[in-house]
């Protein structure tokens, strides 16, 4: 999410240098309104965020009398590149450099973000976004394609994630196993089976898998 904010803030910014009409009008709070009620007003927005975006920009520019294209092309580009600015745990890479070579691995996103235009492209076999098959996590069917990917079957599968209905829920309800990424000792929702496995830190992944 700080990447998402800095992304977000990065945007106001270029629409109030380039485009003052528009944040004449929005402020930083009805604008995320605007986007929340573009994503809403459309079951395929909420899936394929990359599009959502591009509406978003489009109707902006056309309520505050814009030329779409540019607009469009350079707000999604400031977006999108900012969106894969991110900043890792320190865990992440040390952890990663055991595994690498091991097993195979690969993302999944909800977003629009692909671990394959971050660092991480030198470590995942694969990535997969929900606009890749037009379902979101915890839907089966991202799960499913995301073994396809990998040629691998569901039970052969560890996935980590931190959220508990998501990643967790998701992930075992399509088959494979999974473990909680608890790195804010959060409860574990009630209305769940609890994790099988829960981790702190990934550092404690290597003593379950027998990597380090």
């Amino acid at each position: 999410m700080p990447t998402i904010h800095r992304a977000e803030e990065a945007t106001y910014l270029w629409l109030q240098h380039n485009y003052p009409r528009i944040t004449d009008y929005h402020d930083r709070q009805s604008l995320f309104e605007f986007r929340r009620d573009v994503m809403r007003s459309h079951e395929h927005y909420q899936i394929d965020l990359s599009l959502m975006r591009r509406v978003m920009l489009e109707r902006l520019a056309i309520d505050f009398a814009y030329d779409p294209g540019p607009m469009i092309e350079e707000g999604f580009e400031l977006f999108y590149r900012l969106r894969h600015d991110v900043e890792f745990y320190d865990d992440v890479f040390p952890v990663l450099d055991q595994l690498k070579g091991r097993f195979r691995l690969g993302s999944i996103s909800n977003g629009n973000a692909s671990a394959g235009l971050t660092p991480l492209k030198d470590y995942f076999d694969g990535f997969i976004n929900a606009a890749d098959v037009m379902a979101r996590k915890p839907d089966q069917r991202i799960f499913e394609a995301f073994c396809h990917k990998l040629d691998v079957e569901p039970r052969q599968c560890l996935y980590l994630g931190d959220d508990p209905h998501f990643d967790v829920e998701g992930a075992r309800q399509a088959g494979l196993r999974a473990i909680w990424v608890n790195r804010r000792a959060a409860l574990w929702p009630g209305e769940l089976a609890p994790a099988e496995l829960e981790i702190s830190t990934l550092h404690q992944l290597l003593d379950l898998v027998g990597a380090d």
